[in-house]
């Protein structure tokens, strides 16, 4: 049985190369490149294996670690704020690949169906295990 949990968030955030120039940036990256961002209602949704018969206390648990990890992304500025940003642009994409690595040190890997990150309702990136 898979069980589908989501959290919700907001987060600010611009694509911008680091190692490119100012025209490159603004030619590939259009209106989502500027030095202020832009934001979004960002869903992060998980499926997790479970038993037909999975406790409350176990669906707490997997409920928990999600809020906990859509916290820390929560009304912050990605580029300036996540460390793991710095360097990487942070695209649906790559989010989602940041929130897998974190969920993956609380959750075993084997529990893990898929995750699934919405930037909006018609936009959204899927990993599936």
């Amino acid at each position: 049985m898979i069980l589908n949990l989501r959290s919700p968030f907001s987060s600010a955030h611009f694509y911008a190369q680091p190692r490119w120039d100012r025209t490159r940036n603004e030619n590939t990256f259009g209106r989502c490149y500027t030095q202020y961002g832009h934001g979004h209602n960002y869903v992060l949704e998980v499926g997790f294996h479970v038993p037909s018969a999975a406790s409350l206390e176990k669906r707490a648990f997997y409920q928990n670690t999600l809020t906990q990890l859509t916290t820390r992304l929560d009304h912050e500025h990605l580029n300036f704020v996540i460390p793991e940003f710095k360097d990487k642009v942070p695209t649906t994409e790559n989010i989602a690949l940041y929130f897998l690595e974190k969920l993956k040190t609380a959750v075993p890997e084997e529990e893990i169906s898929y995750l699934r990150l919405y930037e909006m309702d018609t936009l959204w990136t899927e990993i599936r295990l």
